[in-house]
């Protein structure tokens, strides 16, 4: 399994909303033709009709899966940034904040693993309250430096209409039928 950097997952989260951005634009070119040919009274052919219908049901299909990568990849730039500066934080503060925390840590590397779960899980406790204190205190924030101009060009969430087109669940089953008509589509 590879890590994936910063810039390689910030490359990726672009690659996939460009893709996203284009199948919502197939799609929307489809259903145009499709409520074109409707409204043509001389087109009574039921088969392109039919056809411009399954390629609609395809787009669509294709829409979620590329919003949800999208979505996933957008997460993963959010995760790595994350990590990364709470990685560098605890290289320069991890021995104050475990003597903060040592009332709580101390003597754990002794215990069974049941026990330093449940004294990391109060751990955490305590510092989900600090950061909600500090929150609620109205603070400012803003993105860690080494990671501002990337966090700020994918934006704080995934686009809205992603996370709309993303919304539809597709079974296994379902999902596996899509991708044959998909490749059967492509093929003509």
């Amino acid at each position: 399994m590879t890590t994936l950097t910063l810039q390689q997952a910030f490359d990726a989260c672009q690659t996939n909303k460009t893709a996203w951005l284009n199948r919502k634009a197939e799609l929307a070119a489809a259903e145009q033709e499709y409520q074109a040919l409707l409204r043509d009274d001389n087109a009574s052919s039921s088969r392109r009709l039919q056809s411009l219908r399954d390629r609609i049901d395809v787009k669509k299909w294709e829409v979620n899966q590329a919003a949800g990568r999208y979505i996933f990849s957008h997460e993963e730039v959010q995760r790595i940034s994350i990590r990364n500066r709470l990685h560098d934080f605890i290289q320069q503060n991890g021995a104050e904040l475990t003597a903060i925390l040592a009332p709580e840590l101390m003597g754990i590397k002794n215990q069974p693993t049941m026990l330093k779960s449940r004294a990391l899980d109060r751990s955490v406790a305590y510092l989900r309250e600090a950061l909600s204190v500090w929150l609620a205190a109205g603070n400012e924030m803003n993105f860690s430096a080494q990671d501002n101009d990337i966090l700020t060009a994918i934006g704080y969430r995934p686009d809205a209409p992603s996370r709309d087109d993303n919304r539809e669940k597709f079974t296994p089953a379902q999902s596996m039928i899509y991708a044959r008509r998909c490749a059967e589509m492509a093929a003509q």
